[in-house]
């Protein structure tokens, strides 16, 4: 053998998680759509509801302080520069109006009244967009510093979309998995709606190959083409996942992983891999697997 391949992808969320309650509104937005229909691999997870607390606003230095609560769990202190975010920045020292949802789940920085014309929205934050912007050391936010403390799922399912996208698989049309988890999981948290501690990851993949050459290896044009099959890496991964995690609501578990018709047993790999490019974890009753992110 003269040519060596190995594989590892790297599974980016392409947006922030989105709770089951909130993805009806925001793939509503044509800007988040847009993004969404960039991902074809996905996973659905659960989690105890994450409330912000107690918020503190002083206007003075435009600072917002509150507790990051999971469930349960004791609140964490959390510190918004709002003079620091980007979108702030932007607005070049103009006036803005800060609206916190009652409920705890985030909150909105308008650069005008509130739902009137002419005003728009230039910040915000969910429960999981917090974590997420934290994950990616984005300016202005302090506290938090272990992440993925709070970004650990139960993983329910991993699912692919084989043709098109995950926004028409999993949002656009009626997605059984989905619609199973709903109807069946626990309530997790008192006063919680299932539908608010179920969440939607839609991810990329981005594989790096890599092939080595023997030195009498007689170079052909495809050897150098860097093209890649990327419905079948997709396809792989999920077979992984599942075959490695058992999700539940999986009906199929891969049970002859790495063999299979559609996935990359075959395609000439030495080895191959997959990592969670994100500052989470997933756990089932087979195992967790835990991902990491680099801030940019």
């Amino acid at each position: 053998m003269t040519v060596t391949k190995t594989k590892l992808t790297t599974l980016r969320t392409v947006y922030p998680p989105i709770s089951n309650a909130d993805a009806v509104r925001l793939m509503r937005i044509p800007e988040v759509e847009a993004l969404l229909r960039t991902s074809d691999f996905y996973m659905i997870g659960g989690r105890a509801q994450a409330r912000m607390i107690d918020p503190r606003i002083d206007p003075d230095e435009n600072v917002v302080e509150f507790g990051f609560v999971v469930g349960d769990h004791d609140a964490t202190p959390v510190r918004v520069a709002l003079q620091e975010l980007p979108g702030v920045i932007g607005l070049r020292g103009k006036d803005f109006l800060l609206e916190f949802d009652d409920a705890g789940s985030g909150f909105r920085i308008w650069d005008g009244p509130p739902f009137e014309d002419g005003s728009d929205v230039v910040e915000w934050f969910t429960t999981e967009k917090l974590l997420w912007d934290r994950s990616r050391a984005r300016p202005g936010i302090y506290g938090l510093d272990d992440v993925r403390e709070f970004a650990t799922y139960d993983l329910l399912y991993v699912g692919i979309a084989k043709k098109g996208d995950s926004f028409d698989r999993l949002l656009a049309r009626g997605h059984k998995a989905r619609q199973e988890i709903l109807a069946n999981e626990p309530q997790r948290y008192p006063g919680a709606r299932v539908s608010d501690e179920t969440f939607l990851f839609l991810f990329e993949t981005d594989p790096l190959i890599m092939q080595t050459f023997e030195p009498e290896h007689k170079f052909k044009d495809s050897d150098l083409s860097g093209e890649y099959d990327a419905k079948r890496i997709v396809a792989d991964a999920e077979k992984a996942f599942v075959s490695l995690l058992k999700p539940e609501y999986n009906v199929e578990k891969f049970a002859n992983y790495p063999k299979g018709r559609d996935g990359l047993y075959g395609a000439g790999f030495r080895r191959y891999g997959y990592v969670i490019g994100e500052q989470m974890a997933f756990n089932t009753a087979h195992g967790t697997v835990r991902g990491g992110v680099r801030p940019e």
